[in-house]
């Protein structure tokens, strides 16, 4: 047996352009809207949850405060890093290119084959096309 087919990592990467950046601007802007809609609802719970706190007690009443605020911390920190990549994104210069994930794909590999240059194998898209296929 002198080759055999594996499954092996091969990376996409993406060509910088004015369609890549408005693509990417929104998405991070939905993200964005969706974490302000999730403290909204989590200041509502809290004002819900205050109309039967005469129920509980005052140890009670800390925890769903400290609970609520932590939650409240945790999607802001989300929004905080969120707006930093929106910055990146911006001054991202057009024809450069960015990673977009890794994907499997099947390769024949023999005897003598260069690993390295199996491994480096990359898909370059622009506006959803393939332009470029680079191995090694």
């Amino acid at each position: 047996m002198n080759k055999i087919r594996i499954l092996r990592p091969v990376t996409i990467r993406a060509r910088v352009t004015p369609a890549l950046k408005a693509r990417l601007k929104q998405e991070i802007e939905a993200e964005v809207r969706q974490l302000d809609l999730e403290v909204q609802e989590l200041e509502t719970q809290l004002k819900r949850a205050q109309l039967t706190m005469a129920n509980m007690t005052p140890q009670q009443q800390l925890q769903l405060r400290q609970a609520v605020d932590l939650e409240k911390q945790k999607r802001q920190a989300e929004k905080e890093a969120l707006l930093e990549r929106l910055r990146e994104i911006e001054a991202l210069p057009l024809g450069s290119e960015v990673f977009q994930g890794t994907v499997q794909a099947v390769a024949e590999v023999g005897v003598g084959d260069d690993w390295e240059s199996l491994l480096a194998t990359e898909i370059v898209v622009e506006d959803g096309r393939i332009i470029a296929i680079r191995r090694g």
